[in-house]
């Protein structure tokens, strides 16, 4: 584990510097964190800078309307509880660390009992740069000494504009995601830069996308990555969204349930059709009509005869959760589709 944070701290240092690999992939394979985690500002950041902890706190929002996450924000980090054995224990799931505040930007992270940057007790010198960083969600309890654990440096360009993406790529990663561009199915045919594509060949919860927050930037071959500022892209939503489901997890579906006896049922899960990688994140596919079993797949195609028909669709995610939908499905006949569909419909058109 401790060699995991010093490659990652490493490949911070790669961004800025263009000198070294970067080992990720998607999702980082390093757990989820609770749908609650708390965030807090360490030292007198709430009154050097505020204008910049309330700019990360309305960029962050971003991840609340993409999944099931809801930060619990503290505002100044706890103070640490020294435990039995002398060390530290700070509070805080996402304890962030802002330049220009009390509590030093660079050097050994503070804390008594704080492993990171430690290569046999001795600090290793790779967070003396400016570069940001942050913990995975699996290391929340290893360094719980330490007085932080996201690093974010200021974020704004030559121009002065802020890129947002800068905050999402940090907090993607103390969230699970890992860096886009170290994949191993990146357009390597169009783009040949240093540093772009890799040997991950994990954690694909979507296809490769170029424009994820989670992407370094690649101007020569014309990827903006974070340094964009959209914001986190479709495919950053829906990987944050099956990493984060509801507490009652509905196994999602797309296709009609009303339908006549001339055409076939076509139902498939809504996580392939939004361009999930089904093959990696979902597993154990069962659909049933009537309790009869119909498929063991992401979709179900098959004709059937006039008569309502009770559905139930399950499948399982690659953390081992399960997911369920019951419903019903309607098959009518074309008089009878005319009837109760095409008629009422066609009625409220003026109306809309």
């Amino acid at each position: 584990m401790e060699t995991r944070r010093v490659w990652w701290g490493l490949s911070v240092l790669a961004c800025l510097l263009g000198a070294l690999p970067a080992q990720a992939s998607l999702y980082w394979n390093h757990g989820v964190r609770s749908t609650t985690p708390s965030v807090c500002f360490v030292g007198d950041a709430l009154t050097s800078r505020p204008t910049r902890v309330q700019q990360v706190l309305d960029y962050i929002h971003d991840f609340e309307r993409a999944a099931n996450i809801r930060f619990n924000y503290l505002g100044t980090c706890p103070a640490s509880i020294v435990q039995a054995n002398g060390n530290d224990w700070f509070g805080g799931d996402i304890r962030v660390v802002l330049s220009g505040t009390s509590v030093p930007f660079t050097g050994m992270v503070p804390g008594n009992g704080c492993p990171m940057f430690l290569e046999g007790g001795v600090y290793n010198g790779d967070n003396n740069g400016g570069g940001s960083w942050s913990n995975a969600p699996s290391d929340l309890v290893t360094n719980r000494g330490c007085r932080y654990n996201l690093k974010l440096g200021d974020d704004a360009d030559a121009f002065g504009v802020p890129w947002k993406d800068h905050s999402l790529h940090e907090f993607g990663h103390a969230m699970g995601l890992a860096h886009e561009h170290v994949r191993d199915d990146v357009d390597s045919a169009t783009c040949t830069a240093s540093g772009y594509g890799g040997s991950a060949s994990s954690g694909h919860l979507t296809p490769y996308d170029r424009y994820s927050v989670m992407h370094y930037q690649f101007l020569a071959c014309g990827i903006h990555g974070n340094y964009g500022h959209a914001g986190l892209s479709t495919w950053d939503q829906l990987a944050l969204h099956i990493l984060y489901p509801e507490p009652v997890r509905v196994a999602e579906l797309v296709g009609r349930r009303v339908i006549r006896t001339t055409e076939p049922l076509n139902l498939s899960s809504s996580w392939g059709a939004r361009g999930a990688n089904l093959s990696v994140v979902a597993s154990s596919f069962s659909w049933t009509l009537s309790g009869i079993s119909y498929s063991s797949s992401s979709s179900l195609s098959t004709w059937l005869g006039a008569g309502t028909y009770t559905l139930q669709f399950s499948h399982a995610d690659f953390l081992g959760r399960t997911y369920s939908y019951s419903g019903t499905v309607e098959v009518l006949t074309p008089a009878d589709y005319a009837k109760q569909v095409v008629t009422p419909v066609s009625a409220q058109m003026p109306l809309l």
